[in-house]
């Protein structure tokens, strides 16, 4: 059960990172300042390497759940 709700809130927070990624996506396109574009870039690379960990987090305990039900 516990697990479930785990699993839930980190699709949730996937989602949410992913949309602030193509907000700042969108910010770095038409941003006329330089400053304000690299700043973002570093942010969207941070966030972009933050969802993949929960990603595969995400795989870690589908897989963790597919051994206990072999066993």
């Amino acid at each position: 059960m516990e697990k479930d709700n785990t699993i839930a809130k980190i699709t949730i927070y996937c989602i949410l990172y992913g949309m602030i990624v193509c907000l700042n996506s969108v910010i770095i396109i038409y941003s006329p300042y330089v400053f304000i574009r690299v700043l973002n870039l570093i942010v969207v690379i941070i966030i972009s390497s933050v969802i993949g960990s929960f990603i595969r987090e995400i795989f870690i305990i589908n897989n963790g759940k597919k051994q206990k039900q072999q066993e």
